[in-house]
C-alpha cells in the first residue's frame, strides 16, 4: 500500500498510469471489425471513399448523404463535416483497415484522458484533494458506458468533440490568467470545429460559464458574459448549417426514427422523464448495455405510473439541491448542473434524436458521475482508508471487466446483435438485424440441416418484427428470402409482393417476385408430372399472381384445367397465354 501511495504521489505517474489503463482496457477492440453505424461514416459512405477529393462535398452535405445518395428527412439533419473529413483522410491513407480505425479511437481516448486529467489536476481541482482528479479520471477510464464511443468507429466524433471542448476549456482558463487574442482565437476555433464534429458540443455554451463560476471566482453575471463569444460562434455555425441543409420538412415521419410518434403529449413527457432517470441509473449500474434503444424496446409511461413519479421526484430533488447549493458552490451541485446541461439537450426534450436514448450520449455527462464517486471515496478514505480503497478497487475492477467484455461484443455486427437480442428482445431494429445475420449465415452454410435452422431463426425474428411493426418494407424482403430458403415459395412470394406494392420502385422486390414466380412454375410442373393436377393448378395460379406475364405458367395452367374438364378457365388461360405471346412477339 505504501509503495502504491508513493508511486501515485507524483502527478506524472498518475498521468502515465491513466494513459496506460485507457489503452490497455480497450486494446481488445484492435482485433474488432467494423460494426453497426460504421457503414454510415466509413465503410458505406461513397463520399468518404473519395478521400481528400471528397472533402468539398462533405462540407456541403448531410452526414447521411454519402450512404443514402439523397437528403435524409431527419429532425434538424446531421451536419458533421469535420468528423467525416477525419474519416476521409483515414481512408485516403489507410483505406478500409479495421485495425487502424480502432487504433485511432483508442489513441484518441488516451489523448482525451491525458487532457482531462491535466485540466482537472492543474486548474479545476487545483484547490481540492490532490487525488480528486486522478480518481475521477480512473473511473472515467474504466466506465463501461464509454464502450460504444470507443469500440464503435463511427462514434469517434464523440471523442474528437470532447477533445476539442477540452482545448476550448484550456483556452478560457488561460485567458482568465492572462488575456490574449491568440488564446481567444484558439478557443473559439476549437469550439467551432467541435460544433462541426457533433452537436454534443452545443451544451458547452453553458458549461464554460458554469466552470468559471464554480472554480474560478467569476460572478454569475461575468460567467454568463463569457458565453457571448461562444454564442457568436454558434450563430455562425447555425448559419452555415442551415445554408447547407436548409429546413427539413418532417411530414413523412416514421416511427422507426421518431419513437414518440404514436405517444400522446403526456405519454411522451412521462417517458422522457423516465428515460432521463434511466441515464442516471446506467451510470451507477451499467447493465444491460445495448447498442439500439429503438422503437418498442421501451414502453410508453403514463403520468400516473410509479416509474414516472419516482423518476420525477428524484430528478426534481437533484435539480432543487443544485439550485439550493448554487451560492455555496459545492462540487456536488456543479456535477448535477453539468450532467443536466450536457444530457438534457439530447434527452428528446429539445430535439428528437431519433431514438429513445443512446449510451454514447452519456460520454460527456458521465464525467459528473465520476467526480461525485471520486469525492465520496476521498471523504470516506479520511476515516476508513482500507475499506474505501477496497470499494474503489472493486468498482474499478468490475467496470474494467465489463468494459473489456463489452468491447468484445462489438467484434462485428453478428456478435453485437446476438449479444443484444437477449437484452433487448422487443427492439424492432435489433430483431431485424438479428434475422439478417441468420440469413447471411444460411447463405454461407453448406450443411442443409444447419442452413434450414438458420432460415427458421431468420423467419422467427422477422415475424417478430412484423408483430411489433408491420410497416417496414425491408423486413418483407428478408422474410421472403428466408421462406424461399425453406422452399416455402407461397409465403416467399407473398412477402416479396407486399414489399413491391409498398414500393414499386424497389428493383430488388420486382426481381425476387419474378424469380419466385418461376420457382412456383417449376413446382407446378413437378406436381403435374406426378399427376397432382389440383396442386399443379394452385402453383401455376400463384406464379401468375406474382408475375402476370409468366407465359409458361398460363400455358400449363390451361392444360391442367383441361385435365379436370374445366373448359371455361382453360379457355381463359389459353387466350391469355396467346395474348402474352403475341405481345412478346410484336
Amino acid at each position: 500500500m505504501a509503495t502504491v501511495k508513493t508511486f501515485l504521489s507524483k502527478t506524472k505517474n498518475q498521468l502515465y498510469l491513466l494513459i496506460l489503463l485507457a489503452t490497455c482496457l480497450n486494446m481488445n477492440t484492435l482485433s474488432n471489425e467494423y460494426a453497426a453505424d460504421d457503414t454510415v461514416v466509413l465503410t458505406g459512405n461513397t463520399i468518404v471513399a473519395k478521400g481528400i477529393r471528397g472533402i468539398p462535398e462533405l462540407l456541403t452535405s448531410d452526414l447521411l448523404y454519402g450512404i443514402c445518395k439523397k437528403d435524409v428527412n431527419i429532425s434538424g439533419g446531421r451536419y458533421r463535416p469535420f468528423a467525416l473529413i477525419v474519416f476521409a483522410l483515414e481512408y485516403q491513407i489507410f483505406g478500409l483497415t479495421p485495425f487502424v480505425s480502432h487504433l485511432i479511437n483508442v489513441l484518441l481516448f488516451a489523448l482525451l484522458i491525458a487532457l482531462l486529467f491535466q485540466l482537472l489536476q492543474k486548474y479545476i481541482f487545483k484547490e481540492h484533494h490532490p487525488y480528486l482528479a486522478f480518481v475521477t479520471c480512473l473511473l472515467f477510464v474504466a466506465h463501461p458506458i464509454h464502450t460504444e464511443v470507443i469500440a464503435n468507429v463511427k462514434s469517434r466524433d464523440e471523442l474528437i468533440t470532447f477533445i476539442l471542448l477540452l482545448i476550448t476549456s484550456f483556452s478560457y482558463i488561460k485567458y482568465f490568467q492572462k488575456p490574449s487574442a491568440w488564446i481567444v482565437i484558439i478557443g473559439l476555433t476549437s469550439f467551432f470545429l467541435a460544433l462541426l464534429t457533433r452537436e454534443s458540443a452545443v451544451p458547452f455554451i453553458a458549461v464554460i460559464p458554469l466552470v468559471a463560476y464554480y472554480f474560478f471566482g467569476q460572478t454569475i453575471k461575468r460567467s454568463m458574459q463569457l458565453s457571448i463569444p461562444l454564442i457568436g460562434v454558434f450563430i455562425v455555425y447555425l448559419a452555415i448549417r442551415f445554408s447547407v441543409l436548409g429546413f427539413h420538412n418532417l411530414s413523412d415521419k416514421n416511427v422507426m426514427n421518431y419513437p414518440f410518434l404514436y405517444a400522446t403529449a403526456s405519454e411522451s413527457f412521462a417517458t422522457k422523464v423516465v428515460l432521463l432517470f434511466k441515464y442516471v441509473s446506467l451510470l451507477f449500474f451499467p447493465h444491460p448495455l445495448i447498442y439500439e434503444y429503438g422503437y418498442n424496446e421501451i414502453p410508453f409511461n403514463q403520468l400516473s405510473s410509479v416509474s414516472f413519479i419516482f423518476s420525477f421526484i428524484i430528478l426534481l430533488t437533484l435539480i432543487s439541491f443544485a439550485f439550493y447549493s448554487l451560492k455555496s458552490k459545492t462540487v456536488l451541485s456543479f456535477c448535477i448542473f453539468f450532467f443536466m446541461i450536457t444530457i438534457f439537450f439530447f434527452a428528446n426534450f429539445v430535439i428528437d434524436i431519433g431514438a429513445f436514448m443512446a449510451e454514447r450520449l452519456l460520454f460527456q455527462p458521465s464525467l459528473a458521475f465520476c467526480i461525485i464517486m471520486a469525492i465520496l471515496y476521498i471523504r470516506a478514505s479520511r476515516k476508513y482508508l482500507l475499506i474505501s480503497s477496497i470499494v474503489l478497487t472493486s468498482i474499478f475492477t468490475v467496470f474494467a471487466f465489463r468494459t473489456i467484455q463489452r468491447n468484445s461484443e462489438w467484434k462485428n455486427d453478428r456478435t453485437l446483435n446476438f449479444a443484444d437480442i437477449a437484452k433487448a428482445p422487443n427492439s424492432v431494429r435489433i430483431n431485424f438485424n438479428t434475422a439478417n445475420e441468420y440469413l447471411i449465415l444460411a447463405a454461407a452454410e453448406k450443411n442443409q440441416t444447419q442452413r434450414t435452422d438458420y432460415y427458421k431463426k431468420a423467419v422467427y425474428y422477422d415475424e417478430k418484427v412484423l408483430s411489433m411493426f408491420r410497416h417496414d418494407q425491408l423486413v418483407y424482403i428478408d422474410l421472403g428470402y428466408a421462406y424461399q430458403g425453406l422452399t416455402n415459395y407461397f409465403k416467399a412470394g407473398d412477402n416479396f409482393l407486399y414489399a413491391y406494392r409498398a414500393d414499386p420502385a424497389n428493383p430488388e422486390a420486382l426481381k425476387r417476385i419474378t424469380f419466385v414466380s418461376d420457382l412456383l412454375y417449376n413446382e407446378g410442373n413437378g406436381h403435374y408430372r406426378q399427376g397432382n393436377t389440383d396442386s399443379a393448378i394452385i402453383c401455376y395460379k400463384k406464379a401468375i399472381e406474382l408475375n402476370e406475364k409468366n407465359v409458361d405458367a398460363w400455358h400449363n395452367l390451361s392444360k391442367n384445367y383441361l385435365l379436370i374438364n374445366d373448359t371455361i378457365n382453360a379457355k381463359y388461360a389459353n387466350d391469355t397465354w396467346q395474348i402474352i405471346v403475341k405481345q412478346t412477339t410484336n
